[in-house]
C-alpha cells in the first residue's frame, strides 16, 4: 500500500486482504445534504451504513420557527435526538415537553414522537439511528441539496415512511 492510497484511507487499515473499519471523521460542513418538507428544512447525513457504520448513522437538521417534524414512529431502530440550538415542542408518547437548547432526547422504537418549533430561531439538532440504515429514508423522501427542490406529498411521504418502517400518527 503506497503512502497516496493511505491518504485516502485515513480511519481504516488494512487486516490481511480485508478491509477494517475503525470508524469515521465527518468534519461540521461535510455530509450528504437534503432538504425536506417545504424545502426550507435540511438534513445532511454525516455518517451512514454506505460509509462501514452498521451499528448507527449519525444526521443533522435545521429548521425554521413554526416548521414541525410530524408525530411519527420507528418499527426497527432506535433513535437519540440532541438539540444543538433551539426550543420547542417535543412530543414523546402521548405526551408533550418544552426542550431547548443542550435537550437529549431518546426513543425507543415503536413509541410516538415529535418535535415543532414553537421558538424565535431555527431548531438545529443532531440525531442518530441504531442500527444504521434509516438515513436512506432522507434520501428518497427529500431533494438533494443543489438540485430544484421537488416537494413531496404527505401520502407520498407516508408511502416512502413504510416502505422503512415509520408510520405517520394520523
Amino acid at each position: 500500500l503506497g503512502f497516496l492510497a493511505a491518504l485516502a484511507l485515513p480511519v481504516s487499515a488494512f487486516a490481511g486482504d480485508e478491509l477494517a473499519f475503525e470508524g469515521l471523521i465527518i468534519n461540521d460542513q461535510e455530509g450528504e445534504a437534503v432538504r425536506m418538507r417545504t424545502g426550507t428544512a435540511v438534513v445532511k447525513i454525516k455518517m451512514a451504513k454506505t460509509q462501514g457504520a452498521q451499528s448507527m448513522c449519525f444526521l443533522s437538521e435545521s429548521f425554521m420557527p413554526g416548521d414541525a417534524l410530524p408525530v411519527h414512529k420507528h418499527s426497527n431502530e432506535d433513535e437519540l435526538v440532541f438539540l444543538h440550538k433551539g426550543s420547542g415542542l417535543y412530543t414523546l408518547g402521548e405526551k408533550q415537553y418544552p426542550i431547548s437548547e443542550g435537550a437529549a432526547i431518546f426513543i425507543p422504537k415503536g413509541v410516538w414522537h415529535g418535535l415543532q418549533n414553537t421558538g424565535t430561531e431555527n431548531i438545529e439538532m443532531r440525531f442518530a439511528f441504531s442500527p444504521a440504515g434509516f438515513e436512506g429514508f432522507f434520501r428518497e423522501v427529500g431533494t438533494p441539496v443543489g438540485q430544484p427542490f421537488v416537494q413531496k406529498s404527505m401520502e407520498e411521504r407516508r408511502a416512502i415512511a413504510k416502505k422503512w418502517g415509520m408510520i405517520y400518527k394520523a
